[in-house]
């Protein structure tokens, strides 16, 4: 017991467990074409959690809203500023890290469910975001400072050294299917760039595609995360079965990915992201591709509901919750989408307004539903209220 006593004593300041850093030489051409897939696939992989509203770049925050007993997280400065950005990394390292995990700096393993890996990211599609985060691009132009570096727990310190590990760097170019193939390419999507399986496969752990497909339980879901209020959540069944997407159109789930709504209407919970940005055809090879997944017999469990309030009690706050708004914004307004600025930013309620209804006029990427013919227009008076008292309760 002694000994077990010191060693976790030791772990516990000495951090989390380095390695050699091999040397990845990668040359990359910022062509015109290459800098747009770039920009779209960061709208997908990297935006969520680096991109600040405060700065309107990827300049790094802190990720109040994650809940995992990893410790306290922070997604870094992805801007081009030398210092507290990545601004004089070069693409083999930058590539080094989006492959393996590994962190080409400070020598450790940035564990995968903090930041994924993409081992099987096509070739194109890595050079193209290489390509974009050193570009000109407002999103990466040099912002001094950012979050404080992330402090790791114990726990996750024990998993760094035990059960997690950097990924080899591919030995030869990854090359993706054509988005011609579209059920291939969907596979890809789902697979190799979004990484779905990491939470709707089994307990989201990261084995390989094979072993992914042979598990039995690929897509059906249930793997438990916690909403940003630290309500316990289940991920859902994404098979072609009636306890899953089988009843799905196209369209529906479209507007799940990229209007943030499912077939029942209701908002789609976080952690699950919207894809502002996905293609049309990205999401008809998602579609086609999940037809083609075994269907898996798996009615996942519902979260437990939420203690609402009567709207003739507290008619803003009911309607804030009734529509979903303390999922992301958390009930007092301070998780994923801090409310604080909201009185600042948009100071009459009409601006408010028109920016619920569509986030997107604004700022194509938002990650923000649009509301438009989902509030009622009787219900935004109310709405406006609530959310301007919580934007005063969370300014500092």
């Amino acid at each position: 017991m002694l000994l077990a006593a010191i060693a976790v004593g030791l772990l516990a300041v000495l951090g989390m467990p380095t390695y050699e850093v091999p040397t990845v030489k990668l040359e990359v051409e910022p062509t015109p074409a290459r800098l747009s897939r770039g920009k779209h696939l960061v709208s997908m992989l990297c935006h969520r959690c680096h991109y600040d509203g405060r700065t309107g770049r990827l300049s790094g925050r802190a990720l109040e809203e994650t809940i995992t007993g990893l410790g306290t997280l922070r997604a870094p400065n992805l801007t081009r500023d030398a210092e507290h950005g990545i601004g004089d990394w070069t693409p083999g390292e930058l590539a080094l890290l989006l492959r393996t995990g590994l962190h080409p700096r400070r020598e450790h393993l940035v564990p995968p469910p903090v930041m994924p890996r993409w081992p099987r990211m096509g070739e194109d599609d890595l050079r193209a975001i290489i390509a974009f985060l050193r570009s000109d691009d407002p999103w990466v132009a040099p912002h001094e400072g950012g979050p404080e570096a992330t402090r790791y727990s114990l726990v996750a310190k024990i998993r760094a050294l035990v059960s997690w590990s950097p990924l080899p760097y591919p030995r030869e170019p990854v090359e993706a299917p054509s988005r011609e193939e579209l059920e291939a390419y969907g596979e890809y999507l789902v697979d190799d760039l979004l990484q779905c399986s990491a939470c709707h496969t089994g307990d989201g752990s990261e084995p390989e595609r094979a072993e992914l497909h042979d598990s039995g339980d690929y897509l059906s879901g249930g793997a438990v995360t916690n909403d940003v209020n630290g309500v316990v959540l289940r991920a859902a069944n994404l098979t072609p079965h009636s306890t899953g997407l089988r009843d799905w159109t196209s369209e529906q789930l479209r507007r799940a990915l990229v209007d943030g709504f499912g077939a029942d209407d209701a908002v789609v919970r976080w952690p699950m992201p919207r894809y502002p940005a996905m293609e049309v055809h990205e999401v008809e090879a998602i579609y086609a591709y999940l037809q083609t997944v075994s269907p898996v017999d798996d009615a996942v469990e519902p979260s437990p509901p939420y203690k609402m309030v009567g709207r003739k009690a507290d008619g803003g706050r009911h309607l804030y919750m009734s529509h979903g708004c303390h999922y992301c914004h958390g009930e007092g307004g301070r998780a994923l989408a801090d409310l604080s600025g909201a009185n600042e930013d948009l100071p009459t309620d009409e601006e408010l307004v028109a920016f619920l209804e569509d986030p997107r006029r604004d700022d194509p990427f938002s990650i923000m539903p649009r509301w438009e013919g989902v509030i009622a227009a009787d219900e935004y008076a109310e709405l406006c209220a609530h959310v301007r008292r919580l934007a005063a309760q969370s300014s500092p």
